[in-house]
């Protein structure tokens, strides 16, 4: 899988760009703030129509401009293919003051116009390294349920559908708990209507769980091979999974809303991935079901879904410690690097094919025993874009075979030779 060509007109700080990248290695330089980090947001955004650093979809339109449009070529299994995503404002001009704004969202596949996100889905194959995968370890559970989820999509087509299918499920029954809520009292319809829902929850989001166990433990003993290269000795890495009920502390609610009333808050069931991999999907189920019986009346009161897949948690432990308490932040940093090596592997073998690795900022942060262990991974034959604000550090592997990009000011232009800065 390679790009082979990007064009960008009002995203971020680009007025316009139009990059034709090599086929393997893309070194791109410059100052901080000047729009390195924009250019593989963009092709993150076609990848997967998330764009990791913007919180509404308007954030990606150059300011005092109203429109932008985004276009990714690439190759696929032998195939020319092609990824355009457009985004106008409804309010005209975006100014630098705006809070807020609805965009108008276009997005074609080949050409053709696509009704949704999930069009993008296994079309073009990314993995990124970032600074913020830290909070796979170090962040709260969304950052983790939100990094194994979209990995899961990338590697079964079928897992983009029943994710979406849970979050309408989850949508469904918080309106019902709202207004059972704000009438103040449960009837016997409401309770038939609850147990409808309870019932599809449960078997939907056990076979969401199942299916992120049955990723989590071959990901697992992937990523302790990398640890163990990377830490310089054996440390047995483990995962638990977390089923989260009542008020469990999550960062908020999947609506945003904080919450942290100073109760007692109910510990969470934790569950060894190996041994919660052996239950059917069945016996999960009924786990979810039990859990949103005993906790009804506070869901009620909270008026949403305190329990399942969107509140669930993944734990990682080095000997039999967690790492988020207890990790240095050493091992938390091998930790890290070694779950996303293990994702690139998996990808790379599910796909039976090179998908496009980003890395964004991290490369010259890596020591040399670090960037040796990276450059295995990748060998010569995968397409990767870097950005750096230097070259001081990289192994000179790194550079062969590379093409150099400068970027000053949201304008990107090829360089013939590279230029340290």
């Amino acid at each position: 899988m390679r790009i082979t060509s990007i064009a960008l007109e009002n995203f971020r700080n680009y007025q316009t760009a139009l990059i034709e990248p090599h086929q393997f290695g893309n070194i791109i330089l410059g100052e901080n703030a000047q729009g390195k980090s924009n250019l593989l947001e963009a092709i993150e955004y076609a990848a997967t129509g998330n764009a990791y650093r913007a919180a509404k979809d308007f954030e990606l339109i150059r300011h005092n401009t109203e429109l932008m449009r985004l276009d990714v070529k690439f190759e696929a299994e032998g195939m020319d293919e092609s990824i355009s995503i457009s985004l106008k404002s409804k309010n005209g001009i975006v100014t630098p003051q705006a809070l807020s704004t609805s965009v108008q969202r276009e997005i074609k596949v080949n050409g053709l116009k696509q009704s949704s996100l999930s069009a993008l889905k296994r079309r073009l194959i990314v993995v990124s390294f970032k600074s913020q995968d830290l909070n796979i370890v170090r962040g709260g559970p969304a950052h983790r349920r939100d990094w194994i989820d979209l990995l899961l999509c990338n590697l079964k087509a079928a897992t983009a559908g029943r994710l979406s299918q849970y979050q309408k499920i989850v949508a469904q029954r918080n309106r019902l708990l709202r207004t059972i809520s704000e009438r103040g009292r449960l009837n016997e319809s409401d309770a038939e209507q609850l147990k409808t829902w309870d019932i599809q929850l449960a078997s939907t989001g056990a076979e969401i769980v199942k299916e992120r166990l049955n990723l989590m433990s071959s990901l697992v003993p992937i990523a302790e091979k990398y640890h163990e290269r990377l830490s310089g000795k054996r440390e047995s890495l483990t995962a638990e999974y977390v089923f989260k009920s009542k008020s469990s502390r999550d960062g908020g609610s999947e609506s945003g809303e904080q919450y942290d009333d100073g109760e007692a808050h109910e510990k969470p069931k934790m569950h060894k991935i190996e041994d919660l991999k052996k239950l059917p999907s069945k016996e999960i189920a009924k786990i979810i079901y039990v859990m949103l019986k005993d906790i009804r009346s506070e869901e009620i009161a909270r008026k949403q879904t305190l329990v399942g897949p969107h509140r669930d948690d993944i734990l990682f432990n080095l000997d039999g410690k967690s790492a988020l308490s207890f990790g240095s932040q050493g091992q938390q940093r091998s930790l890290v690097l070694s779950l996303k090596l293990a994702e690139l592997e998996s990808v790379r073998h599910a796909l039976n094919e090179q998908p496009v690795l980003l890395l964004d900022d991290v490369l010259a942060e890596l020591d040399l025993l670090r960037q040796e262990v990276l450059m295995e991974m990748v060998g010569s034959q995968m397409q990767t874009f870097v950005t750096t604000t230097h070259l001081s550090s990289f192994k000179p592997e790194w550079l062969v075979n590379s093409l150099f990009f400068t970027v000053e000011n949201g304008s990107c232009r090829a360089a013939l030779q590279p230029i340290p800065l």
